[in-house]
Parts: C-alpha cells; structure tokens; sequence
C-alpha cells in the first residue's frame, strides 16, 4: 500500500498492527527526511531542497510488491512525498511487517536502496 497523506499511513499502519497482530515478528520502519546536503561526486554540496518526480509512485508499487515476494513479507506500508520538499521535510515513511528480524531489514534496506534511485 502506498499512501501520499502521511496520516493515511498512520492510520493503515496501525490497523495492520492490530489485524495481524500474533503473525508479525516484527515492525520495522524507516522514516526520511530532506537533508540540508548532497552527496555529488563524493563530497558535500549545499542543498536547498529535494525534487521527487510522480514516477517514484508507480516505481514504489513495483518495488513494494518485489520486496513482499523476495522476502516473504506479511506486509509493507508506504508514504513518500513529491513534488519539491524543503530541508527538514519527510520524505518517506515506510513500514514492513514481518515473521523475522532478518528479513524485515534486508527488505527495509533493498526497498530504500530501489527508492532512491528514483530521487
């Protein structure tokens, strides 16, 4: 599930906490935020903000699916930002409900890894 409004995502997050509660092992979640830099060419560059275009939504379906398949995650939820975002604003929130640890930060980082090529 991928949301736009961040307080959907809390909403569905916590519904899901309470409908597979005895199934999950554990919640992991990421949350992201717009740094005050870069990182270009190896080195530190002033950022004013970040630029995400629409088509991180679509590529986020694809990646969600791939990560719960390649995982064998009970679910993930997902809310990310577009458009122009200033320093300090959210970026993404994710959240993966799996049976184990392991799997749940292997998913966590291969789903931000994939996300951030769309950045």
């Amino acid at each position: 599930m991928i949301f736009r409004n961040y307080q959907e995502y809390l909403d569905k997050k916590e519904t899901l906490a309470q409908s597979l509660k005895g199934r999950y092992g554990c919640i992991v979640e990421f949350n992201g935020f717009v740094r005050e830099y870069d990182i270009k060419g190896g080195k530190r560059v002033p950022a004013k903000g970040l630029n995400v275009e629409e088509v991180v939504i679509e590529k986020l379906k694809e990646i969600r699916d791939e990560a719960i398949k390649k995982y064998d995650l009970l679910e993930v939820v997902i809310f990310h930002e577009t458009g122009f975002l200033e320093v300090g604003e959210r970026v993404a929130s994710i959240a993966v409900f799996a049976r184990h640890r392991k799997e749940a930060f292997l998913a966590l980082a291969f789903i931000i890894d994939e996300m951030k090529k769309y950045h």
